[in-house]
């Protein structure tokens, strides 16, 4: 090997330049490592799920006169049919055989709306503890929602998530809570178990999602039939009940479809307006004239 060609391999294998032979430039940058998401399962459902999350201002009336309300809901679709819990129409005295108040002047808060649309009270599952409402108008832009057809079947042990609202205090600011099963049954009817926390406040009527932000319910207050309650026998039926269950996303679409079914054979007749003004009074009719005398 000459001379020449010993010195060009010794620069290669040194990591030098031959005069003459063309440099080869290093990228001066060096490479990013890629930064992992900070998006949490739970932040990426809050974000995602508040928007179909509601808050239902109402009238209770009753023998005892007249009570403002409010509650918390969810869109089932984009025109305004909203799924909530029934007891705070009443739910508990109908299942107690007791004299269930009528709802009136109910109004379905969307977002930053502080005024409501009107809606109309739809249906009521009293086993079931559900209730359903209609808003009346439809929406210029079609309404965020829950589509329970889109579910999951979770397993003992799984983290679940429930996105509520919070009061008026609090500008009904959206709130996450977290919580796992705790157990599924089956008797009196196929039911999910969360663990303590996960609906806040005992405030059932909220949909259930898991970890990848898919629906696996509706939480709610399903109790034994009114004959165990008066017997006594409430505790014992209860044992390891929790405070809430969840009544899977199938169950909940079959219940909706009756009570759309209901309501459609059995529409509510409607309120008298308030404001109406009262019809007039029919004029009286002309007294006869005397008859001329003979």
């Amino acid at each position: 090997m000459s001379k020449l060609l010993s010195a060009a391999v010794l620069a290669l294998l040194a990591g030098t330049t031959l005069v003459g032979a063309p440099a080869i430039a290093a990228d001066p940058t060096p490479a990013t490592p890629a930064q992992p998401s900070t998006a949490t399962p739970g932040s990426r459902i809050a974000a995602e799920r508040s928007a179909a999350i509601v808050t239902i201002k109402f009238v209770l009336k009753s023998e005892e006169g007249e009570q403002e309300e409010e509650t918390t809901g969810a869109m089932m679709d984009a025109s305004g049919l909203v799924i909530c819990s029934n007891k705070p129409f009443g739910g508990l005295m109908a299942r107690m055989g007791m004299s269930v108040p009528t709802p009136t002047d109910i109004k379905i808060l969307v977002g930053d709306d502080t005024q409501g649309v009107s809606a109309k009270f739809l249906a009521r599952d009293t086993e079931l503890g559900l209730a359903w409402l209609q808003v009346e108008e439809a929406p210029k832009t079609p309404y965020a929602f829950i589509d329970f057809a889109q579910s999951a079947e979770p397993k003992t042990g799984e983290v679940l998530y429930a996105v509520s609202l919070m009061g008026k205090f609090f500008d009904r600011a959206p709130m996450l809570s977290e919580g796992f099963v705790t157990a599924t049954v089956t008797k009196p009817r196929t039911l999910i178990m969360p663990s303590v926390g996960i609906v806040v406040g005992g405030d059932e009527g909220l949909p259930i999602f898991d970890a990848n932000n898919k629906v696996v319910g509706f939480s709610t207050l399903i109790l034994p039939e009114r004959e165990e309650m008066v017997a006594g026998q409430m505790q014992a039926a209860m044992k390891g009940f929790l405070g809430q269950m969840i009544l899977p996303s199938k169950d909940v679409l079959d219940a909706t479809a009756r009570a759309k079914e209901t309501a459609k054979n059995n529409p509510a007749p409607e309120e008298p307006k308030a404001d109406a003004p009262p019809a007039p009074e029919a004029p009286a009719a002309p007294e006869p004239a005397p008859a001329p005398k003979q």
